[in-house]
């Protein structure tokens, strides 16, 4: 019997393993505050730590993207990643992408390390397109490893944001 384990990760396109919906805003006269409507991101002002924050709804359907959708930011600043529990439409600042815990985890990387800015386009307002999102290459593992790997990575997130909370509370010191 090996010792050593033998993990095989696919480069692969995005395209290929995830579907990609570009965002189209509807008509501003269509917003609403009404939170019975459909919610409406627009872009990075709708994700706060990883997730979406409705702010803003609409009555007029244009892209949609499911609960458990990936939401990557495409305009100022490009790459930003949240996830959405919620069905919402996509306004034409972000990109919907199927994907799963991995792939958020692996775009969270991809955004660390500026990958997305050596695409974007723009001297006033930033942006990258869908070929740069559809033809982005990845190292992707089988679908077992990617769902092992992104709860491990989800888990080391929770650790972290527990220790940063706690850091901000006031030590409060017992008796000597």
């Amino acid at each position: 019997m090996s010792l050593f384990w033998k993990y095989v990760w696919e480069q692969c396109k995005l395209k290929n393993v995830a579907k990609i919906t570009m965002g189209q805003s509807p008509s501003s006269k269509n917003y609403t505050t009404n939170p019975n409507d459909t919610i409406l991101v627009q872009g990075n002002a709708d994700i706060k730590n990883g997730w979406v924050v409705p702010r803003v709804w609409t009555t007029q359907i244009t892209k949609k993207a499911k609960q458990g959708s990936l939401i990557l930011s495409v305009r100022a600043p490009v790459g930003k990643i949240g996830k959405t529990k919620y069905d919402i439409v996509l306004g034409r600042g972000v990109a919907g992408i199927s994907g799963n815990e991995f792939l958020f985890q692996y775009f969270k990387k991809m955004n660390s390390q500026g990958y997305w800015t050596r695409y974007s386009t723009g001297s006033t307002f930033e942006s990258i397109n869908s070929q740069d999102i559809s033809n982005a290459y990845l190292q992707i593992p089988t679908v077992d490893e990617q769902v092992k790997v992104g709860k491990l990575l989800k888990t080391i997130d929770s650790l972290i944001a527990a220790n940063q909370r706690q850091q901000k509370k006031p030590w409060i010191r017992g008796p000597p």
